[in-house]
């Protein structure tokens, strides 16, 4: 027996490593499960909380603990075995190799603990196996707000998505919050009262910090009159975001207001509350299509100055539609839009040559295919409201704001 936890002793020290290294493919991995097994994405952050939930109670165990997860744990396992079950018979071995056996550890733990549970035989519950075998997942080991992809968490929510891109050249610190609060409004309906509360005060303590934390100025030898004219308008808009935030933390204090109506006040700041998500959802869908049309045109007339102008259009477009954009479009069509920008990223590496492939013209249009079906269906639901110039003219804005940040 020494010698068999010996031996897991050292699988569990060649497993354990940061798993953040490995955020891009657990979450890609995630996503891509996501679509395949129709779910929804919420189903990977409850999971995880859950396995989460499992792994604490089994660490430093002791009578309480154990009791808290054959009270507690197991019944929440209960209402994700059969998905469970399911995804890991859809899923290819091939592709979702370590996704898959960490669904078969859920299902073999769930399974061994709640036949010793029914059979009230919780005497012989091996909690330590359970422990090592949880830290033995690669793909589903707890990560807890960082379990998944922030933005698939709240696909389709355009004030969001659009409010979480703008912060992101303001402060990383008020992105973290949203992503903490996104998080918190996933897996708030499962959780215990302790963890509720837990949530509150992480919460205020985030919100606390930002407010507290003083400004950034600058000095150094080509410090300007333009350098203080920037820096007096960060400074300002930095004193009126935090007062907004001060606002919505009083009424955190003040009362019980829900995580959605937080995520609402946060927005509000950034958002216009008039603009239609949906216009510019078709809006992005004639960009891309524009786009993926203009290269098709130009590769076949071998006119590489248009095409450097394509590329300089593509780099300016290509941070908003791969944070916002893409996830306000159905799965099939977001892998559309990631084919486009992957290729223009392609031809961006073979400059000046421009090497080409001769599937790159059919995959662009196949994607401008699929683009204006999608588009002509959704434009149908808006009645009009689509400004015929909002293309160009939003083109035209995101070329400015990339130049000024060259």
């Amino acid at each position: 027996m020494r010698k068999y936890y010996e031996e897991l002793k050292k699988i569990e020290d060649f497993t354990s490593f940061d798993r953040t290294q490995l955020l891009d493919y657990i979450h890609r991995q995630k996503s891509e499960a996501t679509a395949i097994c129709n779910i929804g994405p919420d189903f990977w952050v409850e999971l995880d909380y859950i396995i989460a939930l499992m792994k604490s109670s089994l660490t430093d165990i002791n009578d309480v603990k154990k009791e808290f997860f054959i009270r507690s744990v197991i019944p929440l396992m209960q209402k994700k075995i059969n998905s469970i079950k399911s995804c890991w018979k859809i899923l290819p071995e091939n592709e979702f190799f370590y996704l898959r056996k960490d669904l078969k550890t859920f299902d073999d733990i769930f399974s061994h603990a709640s036949n010793i549970a029914n059979k009230n035989l919780n005497y012989f519950m091996p909690f330590p196996l359970f422990l090592n075998a949880i830290d033995s997942m690669t793909v589903l080991y707890p990560l807890l707000e960082k379990s998944c992809n922030t933005r698939t968490i709240v696909r389709y929510n355009y004030d969001i998505l659009l409010t979480r891109y703008l912060v992101g050249d303001f402060s990383a610190q008020l992105v973290e919050i949203i992503d903490y609060l996104i998080w918190v409004q996933a897996v708030f309906h499962i959780a215990g009262s302790a963890d509720q509360q837990e949530f509150r005060n992480q919460i205020i303590a985030r919100l606390s910090a930002f407010i507290n934390t003083g400004s950034d100025f600058k000095n150094g030898t080509e410090y300007s009159a333009k350098s203080f004219v920037l820096e007096l308008h960060e400074v300002l808009t930095d004193i009126n975001i935090k007062s907004k935030i001060q606002e919505l933390l009083s009424s955190i204090l003040g009362t019980d207001i829900s995580v959605v109506e937080c995520l609402r006040k946060i927005t509000s700041i950034f958002m216009d509350p008039d603009i239609s998500g949906q216009a510019n959802v078709v809006r992005d869908l004639i960009i891309a299509s524009d786009l993926a049309s203009s290269v098709t045109k130009h590769i076949k007339e071998s006119n590489n100055g248009a095409l450097y102008e394509d590329i300089a259009l593509s780099k300016a477009l290509k941070s908003y539609f791969m944070q916002v954009s893409r996830y306000m479009f159905d799965v099939q069509i977001d892998m559309e839009v990631c084919r486009i920008f992957e290729i223009m990223f392609y031809l961006e590496k073979t400059l000046p040559s421009f090497i080409m492939h001769d599937d790159i013209i059919p995959l662009l249009e196949n994607s401008i295919e699929k683009l204006n079906t999608q588009k002509e269906r959704l434009t149908e639901n808006l009645n009009g409201a689509l400004d015929p110039e909002a293309a160009e003219l939003f083109k035209a804005k995101m070329k400015q704001v990339y130049a000024g940040k060259i």
